[in-house]
């Protein structure tokens, strides 16, 4: 039947598929399958489920400022979407794959891949510093309202809203409140008790607030998400945290340490 595995919202991403069995995506409204080699998916407000029958494949989260410097493009026309890299990349990614799959497939693989994006992102975007400031910002618990990240970022309501859509992909609210779900769930999860409702974020009205924000994100209550099946999530969830100090890329930094050159 394939494993099954839920992907929370999160910030865009490329995948690249070397598994020789196909790979499937189901998200709200829409399936892909099978994925190509090189997918490159928007940012994601709602959940998805992956569907695997084994074999490798290798993620790359991109923060909003990361992909301003690799793909310069309009993020609002991709939300909720997965489409060939080709589509989105400045030149075709089929020597990247050739390398991958000629490659050990396991620690070799983060040369290769540093070596790639190093070579395409040398350049920041115009937009860079406003980029990394709002990323910022959509972390800092004390921000709930549009209004405060105008005005913390000294932008007008409607140039907040032009380079919220173009490079983070959703409006500002959007964005503040997907933040604070995430943060909620994660919490909540990792409690795993009966009183984890307590882990919620303080800016929630009440408990009933953050499951019409489950409903909103997960298109499901609390309670059935936290019964599927999940291991691959919880090892992602895990490692993430281990390595990185965020269970997740939704709620990770704005810039991360750029490796050395190889």
């Amino acid at each position: 039947m394939g494993a099954r595995s839920p992907i929370l919202p999160t910030w865009p991403m490329i995948r690249f598929v070397l598994a020789e069995q196909p790979m499937t995506i189901e998200a709200p409204g829409a399936v892909w399958s099978p994925l190509p080699e090189a997918g490159f998916y928007g940012s994601a407000s709602r959940i998805m489920e992956h569907t695997s029958y084994g074999g490798v494949t290798v993620g790359v989260n991109l923060t909003p400022a990361g992909v301003a410097r690799l793909l310069n493009i309009d993020l609002s026309q991709y939300c909720d979407r997965m489409v060939p890299l080709d589509e989105v990349a400045r030149d075709t990614c089929q020597p990247l794959i050739v390398e991958l799959r000629a490659s050990d497939q396991g620690p070799a693989v983060k040369a290769i891949l540093d070596r790639f994006f190093l070579e395409r992102m040398d350049t920041p975007s115009r937009d860079e510093e406003r980029i990394i400031r709002l990323n910022h910002l959509l972390l800092d618990e004390r921000i709930r309202t549009a209004k405060e990240l105008a005005r913390e970022l000294e932008l007008h309501s409607r140039t907040l809203q032009r380079l919220s859509l173009k490079r983070f992909g959703y409006s500002p609210q959007t964005l503040i409140a997907r933040t604070r779900f995430l943060r909620s769930l994660i919490a909540v999860k990792a409690a795993g008790t009966k009183d984890a409702y307590r882990a919620i974020d303080e800016s929630y009205t009440d408990v009933s607030h953050f499951l019409r924000d489950c409903e909103r994100f997960l298109g499901m209550t609390a309670r059935r998400f936290f019964k599927l099946e999940m291991p691959f999530l919880d090892a992602v969830l895990r490692v993430r945290k281990a390595t990185l100090d965020v269970a997740t890329p939704g709620l990770g930094p704005a810039t991360y340490r750029v490796p050395e050159r190889p």
